[in-house]
């Protein structure tokens, strides 16, 4: 008679992931240094506009990736293979210190696209590797995006919740924008951030879209 030979079940080995370096706590409002989702698509950065965005409404099945201007009135594909973008006209930043309600303009398009592409911020390589090659005003209210290669991803860049248009007149004077006023083109105007409790915005009155937002507040 042969006798059973059991054979042991393999205990299972777990795997432990490091813990990332880093100081616990602590917060900032500046999206272009920042990856995470909730600081670029909520809270303060409802203050700010893209130039393009991703199209939502009643008709539209989500999730989705079709595109629709928010700071441009239309963009054409050149002969040359470069976007180019009719920017709204009468544009205001909200009318605080020290943007005061000026114009927006391509120069300040350009202005926040180069500086998200700080070496080592987050979203450093985001245009570059979709194969944007560069940004350039053609006059105060077009702009021009040069390609190196043509992705059809390149668009959907400039609609990231990170793309987000801020104004070089708050950066210079408070040296970033992590601790400074958010200060926009949005809908929303930013009141205050409190770390752990949220953030109140109110309605822009000088919004370019008539009627919105219906809101008077947004907590």
């Amino acid at each position: 008679i042969s006798a059973a030979i059991s054979t042991p079940i393999p205990a299972p080995t777990p795997v432990v992931t490091a813990t990332p370096n880093g100081q616990p706590g602590g917060t900032h409002r500046d999206g272009h240094q920042e990856r995470q989702e909730t600081l670029s698509t909520l809270g303060p950065g409802l203050a700010y506009s893209r130039l393009l965005r991703l199209r939502t409404g009643p008709l539209i099945e989500q999730p989705s990736i079709l595109l629709e201007c928010d700071l441009c009135q239309s963009w054409e594909l050149t002969s040359d293979f470069a976007y180019e973008f009719q920017l709204r006209p009468g544009v205001q930043w909200q009318n605080q210190e020290p943007v005061n309600g000026r114009e927006l303009v391509a120069s300040d398009l350009e202005y926040s696209y180069q500086r998200m592409q700080t070496p080592g911020w987050a979203n450093a390589t985001m245009f570059s590797q979709q194969g944007i090659a560069g940004f350039e005003p053609l006059d105060e209210h077009r702009l021009r995006v040069n390609l190196d290669f043509l992705d059809s991803d390149a668009l959907l860049s400039l609609a990231d919740g990170h793309s987000k248009i801020v104004a070089r007149e708050v950066v210079e004077r408070y040296g970033d924008l992590k601790d400074s006023p958010v200060i926009g083109t949005g809908p929303w105007i930013w009141e205050d951030t409190i770390q752990g409790v949220g953030t109140t915005l109110s309605a822009n009155p000088t919004y370019f879209e008539e009627g919105l937002p219906f809101l008077n507040q947004l907590n």
